[in-house]
């Protein structure tokens, strides 16, 4: 008895979901195949476009990546130029501060013999 009124139960609720699909179903099968496949169609065109985007997007980040390198390169190599020029402009007054330096001392040392 138990399994009879299981296996009515089962029956009417599918009678009852297909019925229900079938009512609040927007459009016939044939439409709604049409409209299913033009969804798929899009989607697919949208996934190919979304791949190629995808790509190009790689190829412009590996180009600017690769600009980016090699500018800083030659800004780096521009800067130790110029470093390099600093050194040699201030190098020479840095020895006669360094001249004056001693002199002074010296003196300073002398005076302090003296008092």
């Amino acid at each position: 008895m138990n399994s009879k009124s299981l296996l009515y139960g089962i029956a009417t609720g599918i009678v009852l979901a297909s019925t229900a699909t079938l009512l609040t179903t927007p459009a016939s099968g044939p439409d709604l195949q049409q409209s299913y496949k033009a969804k798929m169609k899009k989607w697919r065109r949208d996934v190919n476009q979304f791949s190629n985007d995808t790509i190009i997007l790689k190829e412009k980040v590996t180009e600017t990546t690769q600009l980016g390198i090699q500018s800083i390169k030659e800004v780096s190599g521009e800067v130790k130029e110029v470093i390099s020029d600093w050194k040699k402009d201030v190098q020479p007054s840095l020895n006669q501060l360094k001249k004056d330096t001693d002199a002074l001392q010296q003196r300073v040392k002398e005076m302090k013999q003296l008092s």
